[in-house]
């Protein structure tokens, strides 16, 4: 019974971190901050239940959960010291971007626990209400619904063209099929 709960707040905890990794990659791409966070994960020297990634951050185009975990382990130190000379300007959408990272990874630690209190239950609590109130900050890299319909319309229709292109090529219709399977994979680009 213990390995189906942890199994499952796992899924949870990766899921809510997967949105996490999609909102601080673009709040970094808006505010040109991709080469610091890449750096900085570079820097970081491998430890207990993390091992420094081979690609920098910026580059990661699918995350596995062995991954993702890793992340959630060196988000908090290596977001504060990325965004740590914020402009005036800059200030406000630096703190509430550390909060809001801040408070999801505390409130899965705390998650974590085998056993909880009141005093337990009520910290996850807090953190989970300022997660709520901190996530404002990256709603504007949210994407909506109806524009993830049309970019998924867009995306088959655009599939379905290049395969008709394809099949009325007489050059491609005397490939191997491996021939042909490599080169789909290579003119394919990897998107959620």
């Amino acid at each position: 019974m213990t390995n189906i709960i942890h199994n499952n707040f796992l899924a949870i905890y990766l899921g809510m971190l997967k949105h996490l990794i999609d909102w601080v990659t673009s709040f970094l791409e808006h505010y040109s901050g991709m080469d610091k966070v890449n750096q900085h994960l570079a820097m970081t020297p491998p430890y207990h239940s993390f091992a420094p990634f081979n690609t920098p951050y910026s580059q990661v185009t699918q995350w596995r959960a062995m991954e993702m975990e890793a992340l959630g382990h060196t988000i908090v130190p290596v977001f504060v010291a990325t965004l740590s000379d914020p402009s005036v300007s800059q200030r406000m959408a630096f703190t509430e971007a550390l909060l809001c990272v801040k408070n999801l990874v505390y409130f899965d630690l705390m998650a974590q626990y085998r056993y909880h209190t009141e005093a337990t239950i009520e910290y996850k609590e807090k953190h989970l209400e300022e997660l709520q109130f901190s996530k404002e900050v990256f709603s504007q890299f949210w994407a909506s619904t109806s524009t993830m319909k049309v970019s998924e319309a867009l995306k088959k229709e655009l599939t379905l063209h290049n395969q008709e292109e394809r099949e009325s090529d007489p050059v491609w219709n005397n490939r191997l099929a491996a021939s042909k399977n490599r080169l789909i994979a290579e003119n394919t680009t990897p998107s959620e």
